[in-house]
């Protein structure tokens, strides 16, 4: 099945029904948020129908072919015997991908509007509420999560981060992937503004995300750089990911934009 774009009318309606329900977490406390990731995402299935996530969900081919380069690289740091989670995990394809692969492999979300109804034998999919992973303490070795942290509010980053490294087992790691702040906006707001107005609260730089990451108390954090799923690790190396992000800063927003797309090859891996 060819991938079917949204009209010009589509694009419009999911942007305004996108930024609205977006207001709605911006504007929400900490404790109606736990209720409220799930309410929102739910109703922005309901209510965006052509939305490009709902059209993949029910495209087998579609999904199909976003899945494995996702696949292709986690399975370049799971082993037959570990526990996988994925965190934000939507349909749930890439945990279902990588299940063959290793002992268990669960998938959370705020929502189960696009949750599979079966799996293999060492699935699992489990609602959340954004906040507490609902897995035992040191339970799993290796944590994906894929378009995720832009998502929350920026006052639950460090929780997210928190409850993520009480899940990992000593020496752990953390996946990380997430569109560059320089490069963006990249929710549906790109098409309308220089901003992020939609489900992306706030994007991070790999340098900004990183300094969360040590934060939040891992112990170390390094990079990835994978294109089509295919990995060379620490090419070009956190170090050198930080001057890049830091030169292409001060650019104007249109230069910046275009000349830091290449840093979306760029993944953090965080070793608990």
């Amino acid at each position: 099945m060819r991938r079917v774009r949204q009209t010009a009318k589509e694009l419009r309606e999911h942007y305004e029904v996108e930024r609205e329900l977006a207001d709605r977490l911006r504007q929400a406390s900490r404790e109606e948020r736990r209720e409220l990731y799930g309410v929102v995402y739910a109703e922005r299935s309901a209510r965006i129908p052509h939305h490009p996530l709902v059209r993949a969900a029910a495209d087998p081919e579609a999904r199909g072919r976003a899945v494995e380069p996702q696949a292709r690289l986690i399975r370049r740091f799971v082993g037959r015997a570990d526990a996988f989670l994925e965190v934000g995990a939507g349909d749930a394809a890439v945990a279902v991908a990588v299940a063959p692969h290793v002992a268990r492999a669960t998938a959370v979300d705020v929502t189960d509007a696009l949750a599979p109804a079966r799996g293999p034998g060492n699935f699992e999919f489990l609602a959340f509420d954004g906040f507490e992973l609902p897995l035992p303490a040191a339970s799993v070795d290796f944590v994906y999560s894929n378009d995720v942290v832009e998502h929350l509010h920026p006052d639950d980053l460090d929780d997210h981060l928190h409850a993520i490294l009480r899940v990992l087992r000593p020496g752990g790691r953390y996946l990380c992937v997430t569109p560059n702040r320089l490069s963006g906006p990249h929710d549906v707001s790109r098409h309308f503004g220089d901003t992020p107005q939609g489900f992306h609260l706030r994007e991070y730089t790999l340098g900004e995300l990183a300094d969360a990451l040590t934060a939040a108390g891992f112990r170390s954090v390094g990079t990835v750089t994978s294109v089509s799923g295919r990995a060379v690790r620490r090419i070009p190396g956190l170090r050198l990911a930080r001057g890049l992000e830091r030169a292409l800063e001060p650019l104007p927003h249109r230069l910046r934009r275009s000349a830091a797309r290449p840093l979306a090859a760029v993944k953090l891996v965080a070793v608990a």
